[in-house]
């Protein structure tokens, strides 16, 4: 949905991939309507005049702090060195590439390609039949 406006304001609304013009809505009726503030749609107006658009301009936000190269090398480390904690991993990642990450930073880049931390399972080694059966 895209809010076009002037000193009253024309919305857009997109449904199903067709737009139709819904015409000439008060900036106070539009707060009401989609439950906006009017400083909201006071930003919104300014970045449209500015801009041309009200999307997000991209690149936003913090910089991560690791590279994806990074990211592939902790993995690696990890899935090598299973018992490996994740402020471990932060140290070899800082002794490796100098970059310094918390434990938090490494978990989450380890959830993100699908690792996460358990513990291994207790249980008793199976016997030497056990196995054969257990492969036929």
């Amino acid at each position: 949905m895209q809010i076009l406006y002037v000193k009253y304001v024309r919305v857009h609304v997109c449904v199903g991939g067709a737009s139709r013009e819904t015409g000439l809505i008060s900036a106070r009726k539009i707060c009401r309507e989609f439950n906006l503030t009017p400083s909201v749609v006071c930003n919104l107006w300014k970045q449209f005049q500015d801009t041309g658009s009200i999307e997000r301009k991209p690149g936003q936000g913090r910089p991560r702090a690791t590279t994806a190269t990074e990211d592939r090398y902790l993995s690696i480390i990890a899935m090598r060195n299973r018992d490996a904690t994740a402020f471990q991993l932060s140290r070899d990642l800082y002794a490796a590439t100098g970059t310094r990450v918390s434990r938090v930073t490494v978990s989450k880049r380890l959830h993100e390609t699908g690792l996460f931390a358990r513990r291994p399972a207790v249980c008793v080694p199976l016997t030497s039949t056990n196995r054969r059966v257990r492969l036929a």
